[in-house]
């Protein structure tokens, strides 16, 4: 396949294993990311090019990045930044909403304005993250959900107004191995309790964020755009 797909994000868990997985298929990718040292070694693991952003939410530093890429053709778009606040609403400040959505939304926002006309001109795909916590609704999740509600609500918008040019899909993960959750599944007790709470009996990995990811990227799904694909081990829609 000719062209580039951009991942940000690219040395978190899910993008890593998704630039290596387009790697397998021979994808160039250009990938994205803060961390210069862990970005050279990706890069070099899978013959990619790369540059560094250090503020998703800044413009500036978001044309910077793409420079390198402003003339290639851009077949795809993976958005793969998150981040895991969980507080009581009671405790929770007005700045924790303010950063949550400015990394999560913003930054989004920014790449896909600067890559918009490229992506159009290829017929190309847009894939965004958010989190089962939208849709299922959970205890101290207020901050994150908030943000994740309005990515997905930037899902289906923009599907529909970047159609048939673009499409735009959503994955809504439960909790999955990643540098977010580390803290959280590092707690013997609550790692043995999360996979009892989902269907499949385990938490989610890399791979399986990846690989929707990847499919919703390339020409096999062209006739899905507008889609919050929930890929959760059965969390959003079943009782175990």
């Amino acid at each position: 396949m000719e062209g580039k797909i951009i991942i940000v994000g690219a040395t978190g868990y899910t993008g890593s294993a998704l630039a290596k997985l387009l790697k397998k298929e021979n994808i160039d990718c250009h990938l994205i990311g803060r961390n210069e040292l862990e970005l050279k070694k990706l890069a070099t693991e899978t013959n990619q090019s790369f540059s560094v952003c250090m503020d998703v939410s800044n413009e500036q530093s978001v044309e910077d990045s793409l420079k390198n890429v402003a003339n290639d053709k851009i077949l795809g778009f993976a958005y793969c930044v998150g981040s895991i606040v969980l507080k009581s609403f009671q405790t929770t400040k007005i700045d924790d909403f303010i950063n949550t959505f400015n990394l999560n939304v913003a930054g989004a926002i920014h790449f896909i304005k600067k890559l918009q006309k490229q992506l159009a001109d290829n017929k190309g795909s847009i894939v965004l993250f958010s989190t089962v916590a939208v849709d299922r609704g959970f205890n101290m999740h207020s901050v994150i959900s908030t943000a994740k509600g309005a990515i997905q609500g930037l899902t289906t918008s923009l599907a529909a107004e970047f159609a048939p040019k673009i499409r735009v899909n959503c994955i809504a993960p439960s909790i999955s191995q990643s540098k977010m959750a580390k803290p959280i599944l590092d707690n013997a007790r609550i790692a043995e309790q999360i996979p009892l709470k989902h269907a499949m009996k385990r938490v989610g990995k890399p791979e399986d964020l990846a690989e929707a990811a990847k499919f919703l990227l390339l020409p096999s799904s062209s006739w899905i755009t507008g889609q919050v694909i929930h890929v959760d081990g059965g969390k959003i829609n079943i009782e175990t």
